[in-house]
């Protein structure tokens, strides 16, 4: 039989070669049909292999991800995040106080409302901060208070000028009060009706902290 280096291509005088049709036929029928199954099925264990790798990862990674999902492993760094801990409204009352600075939010699309709000609140002697916009989960309320601890005495203050606001704690170290206004403020108390006496903040349906949990 035949093989490759019978191959005997016409050189040119400037040293090239040509290979003519007869040439390549005679090179190529020279390899052995019994190469070229042995390759083949080399092929196949190869691509046989392959497939059963990809199918061992994936049972492997399924099996993984169902007995996390169950709780039955635990993969570091993967652990459930622990569950926040609830916001609780101030037990106890506290003093009535305007020296926080606030910050007046509109929480609709009322043109304006922060910015009458906040006037308002300077005109009475609350040190105000700004004014913006700031969404909230709804705007159907007359407004929401939110402050930290230091801020609560201030706060106190903002729900007695507009009646109907809503405390919400946070956990803010210093002593700022946010406003959230809502649709359904009208304006402010008369000045000459709101109590300056030592009281609850109104956090309506937040659940109320210990006694003992109580500051500021």
């Amino acid at each position: 039989m035949p093989s490759p280096q019978d191959a005997n291509p016409r050189r040119e005088a400037d040293g090239r070669r040509i290979f003519t049709e007869n040439d390549l036929g005679r090179y190529f029928g020279a390899v052995d049909p019994r190469v070229l199954a042995r390759d083949r099925r080399r092929r196949h264990r190869r691509h046989a292999i392959a497939l059963v790798l990809v199918a061992l990862v994936v049972v492997a990674t399924a099996v993984t991800a169902l007995q996390v999902l169950r709780g039955e492993w635990t993969i570091p760094g993967w652990e459930a995040a622990p569950p926040a801990e609830p916001i609780l409204c101030p037990a106890g009352d506290v003093a009535f106080s305007k020296e926080s600075t606030v910050t007046v939010y509109n929480g609709t699309t009322i043109g304006g409302l922060a910015g009458d709000v906040a006037n308002a609140l300077e005109e009475r002697d609350f040190i105000i901060g700004g004014v913006g916009n700031q969404g909230f989960t709804t705007s159907n309320m007359v407004a929401v208070v939110i402050s930290g601890a230091a801020g609560r005495e201030t706060s106190l203050a903002v729900q007695r000028s507009i009646e109907g606001s809503v405390y919400l704690p946070d956990d803010r170290e210093d002593d700022t009060v946010h406003i959230i206004m809502g649709t359904k403020y009208s304006g402010l108390v008369p000045e000459d009706e709101v109590s300056t006496e030592p009281g609850p903040l109104d956090c309506q349906r937040l659940q109320t902290e210990a006694p003992a949990a109580a500051r500021g």
